[in-house]
């Protein structure tokens, strides 16, 4: 079968290009990466990301002088979901969600975490459930890639030799986001199945009756950044992302999480609005081209595309990571 045209563009692209060609993100500031200290308390490193609208940060452990993994959001999915169900007030929500959080489990297991109070806990442990896998400055982006896609990570950081320290942080959007501005269309017209990406896969999906609070459990559950929300006649009506916990959290329980999955979207949504936060269209269809499935991830910031057939019911999902690993396949 021949090389897919899309791919070598992608690929050539990535190819030449090195680590410090991609601008800092939204991961940093004027002071440099946003990262978190070994110290930090689990509710205050929660608010950092959603005040900087991130889903990771790397935490640094000032004794041993280096990063000992990341603090990501999707680690607190959970805690916000059974918080939300047993506060009765603000301050009972944060109480709620710092147990919550030293209850969370290792794989399918059952033992805690740790074992210290809610005062004494840190966000240590939760770091080093996800790995520090760094690269240098002058790696190509295509090894940026190659280490995203060996290693199963969301997100590589870019460590200065000398100090030790980060520089910046390159995300599986913000490759994408790269991608879209530096590949012609014309090299991307391809379709979904022209290319050859392997977009057909099973579609983790719940019924749009049903509570937000199952939603965001099987999305805990799967550990993933989004899921589709279907009617009764499994048609794509809506999907659900890791970013509606912070929405959750930021109301601290005052709409309740038994609410059918959409209509209390709506609601935390409006009751919570955050600057430069949008919801568009989140599916594309079979014949769809690379340009545009890469454009439009690229434009809306989500992490996942749901595929459609011509009766809108989901088929297959695309993701940043498909296109990462689709970028250094040729």
């Amino acid at each position: 079968m021949p090389a897919s045209k899309a791919a070598t563009a992608l690929s050539t692209v990535l190819s030449n290009a090195t680590a410090t060609d991609l601008k800092a993100g939204s991961t940093t500031t004027d002071h440099g990466v946003i990262e978190l200290s070994s110290k930090t308390k689990p509710t205050d490193a929660a608010k950092t990301l959603w005040k900087h609208n991130i889903l990771g940060a790397p935490v640094w452990d000032e004794e041993e002088k280096k990063y000992i993994g990341f603090f990501d959001q999707r680690d607190t999915v959970s805690s916000v979901v059974a918080a939300s169900q047993e506060a009765s007030s603000a301050d009972d929500f944060t109480t709620k969600m710092v147990k919550a959080l030293a209850e969370l489990k290792i794989g399918g297991g059952k033992e805690k975490l740790v074992d210290v109070s809610s005062d004494d806990m840190t966000i240590s442990f939760l770091a080093a459930r996800n790995p520090f896998v760094s690269v240098s400055e002058s790696c190509s982006l295509a090894d940026v890639c190659a280490a995203l896609v060996e290693k199963h990570c969301h997100r590589v950081p870019i460590v200065d030799q000398e100090s030790g320290k980060c520089t910046n942080i390159i995300s599986q959007s913000a490759l994408v986001k790269y991608l879209a501005r530096s590949v012609p269309r014309e090299d991307l017209e391809e379709t979904l199945d022209e290319a050859g990406i392997a977009y057909q896969k099973d579609v983790v999906s719940i019924v749009d009756t049903a509570e937000a609070s199952e939603a965001f459990t099987l999305l805990d559950e799967k550990r993933l950044s989004g899921i589709a929300v279907v009617d009764e006649d499994g048609m794509l009506v809506g999907n659900t992302s890791a970013r509606d916990i912070k929405m959750a959290a930021l109301d601290e329980g005052n709409i309740p999480m038994d609410t059918d999955i959409l209509s209390y979207l709506a609601k935390v949504r409006q009751a919570t609005p955050q600057k430069n936060e949008r919801y568009p269209s989140c599916h594309v269809h079979t014949d769809t081209s690379v340009a545009h499935v890469i454009g439009l991830l690229a434009k809306t910031g989500y992490h996942r595309l749901f595929v459609v057939d011509a009766d809108q019911k989901p088929v297959g999902v695309i993701s940043v990571a498909d296109i990462v690993k689709f970028a250094i396949s040729k």
